[in-house]
């Protein structure tokens, strides 16, 4: 358990800060906001998607993904996380709805999942280092790729 001290409770809300830089990223299509969450050399491992090696390979399945939907809105719950020096781990539950277009118009996909991050304070902030996604359900069809 964190020590509960005032840099502690900071560090927590810069954390979450980057969390919410993420969804908000996605869901308004702005890809370079990425770079303010991952860091160059990060991972991520999105289940049902596959594994990326890179901000620039994570930041391109992202945006193809959802260059596919209509509009998004990525919700995130139960933020946990655990704060050691220069290192942090957070959890958080994930609700993401995607809107369909084309012949998918009036269709919607829901995602519930949960995600599990490794951070690092680094000079620029906290970011994401390592990044899994444990896709839990999945309801619905806008004729992207996922499987869960």
């Amino acid at each position: 358990m964190d020590e509960l001290n005032l840099e502690t409770l900071l560090d927590q809300a810069r954390i979450q800060a980057v969390l919410i830089r993420y969804v908000t990223a996605l869901d308004g299509h702005e890809w370079e906001g990425l770079h303010q969450v991952f860091v160059p050399e990060a991972v991520a491992y999105y289940a049902g998607v596959g594994d990326f090696h890179g901000r620039d390979a994570i930041v391109a399945v992202v945006r193809d993904f959802l260059e596919g939907c209509g509009s998004t809105q990525h919700l995130l719950g139960n933020v946990r996380i655990q704060v050691s020096g220069d290192q942090a781990q957070a959890q958080c539950y994930l609700q993401a709805i995607h809107a369909g277009v084309g012949s998918f118009v009036g269709q919607t996909m829901t995602v519930w999942g949960e995600y599990s991050d490794r951070l690092e304070r680094r000079a620029e902030g906290w970011r994401i280092v390592e990044r899994r996604l444990q896709v839990q359900h999945v309801s619905g069809d806008v004729g992207v790729r996922l499987k869960a």
